[in-house]
């Protein structure tokens, strides 16, 4: 079972630590307590570190800047019960209404690797580090100097 863990903000990781990535084809709208309910695209990201392998599953609502990071709670010391923690994580997140395809994270080659780590949401320390959230941020601040100086005008 996986369960909503508000510690975590993004899962940067090395592409060595990375085990496998799955990614959302849709964004359908969902409502995660505590949260703004809007569309989100999902991970599921395993992700290798000192006291075994963990599977995250890491939602990331775009509109609101923000995210939910779910894990199941246990580290895995061997492959059955990283498999078995992967299976429930992708069951998990097509529960949600989320469609998943395999990135295939180990066949990519390190500069498609190396891509994904600048560009998915997932991999960020915090969502709102983003790079279309940061670009949404400056076009608001944009709209709201201009504005003030419009009416500044008058």
């Amino acid at each position: 079972m996986f369960n909503l863990d508000e510690r975590y903000r993004g899962l940067p990781a090395t592409r060595e630590q990375i085990l496998a990535l799955h990614t959302s084809l849709n964004t359908p709208h969902v409502a995660i307590p505590g949260k703004q309910a809007g569309p989100a695209q999902a991970f599921v990201v395993g992700i290798r570190g000192g006291q075994g392998a963990a599977v995250f599953v890491y939602l990331y609502l775009a509109e609101a800047g923000d995210c939910a990071v779910y894990l199941s709670g246990r580290r895995n010391s061997n492959a059955d019960e990283y498999r078995e923690d992967e299976g429930d994580a992708l069951a998990f997140v097509e529960s949600l209404g989320f469609m998943m395809d395999d990135a295939n994270w180990r066949a990519a080659p390190p500069p498609q690797q190396d891509e994904w780590l600048k560009t998915l949401p997932v991999f960020f320390k915090d969502p709102k580090l983003v790079p279309a959230v940061v670009a949404r941020a400056e076009e608001k601040k944009n709209v709201t100097t201009t504005l003030g100086r419009f009416l500044a005008a008058f």
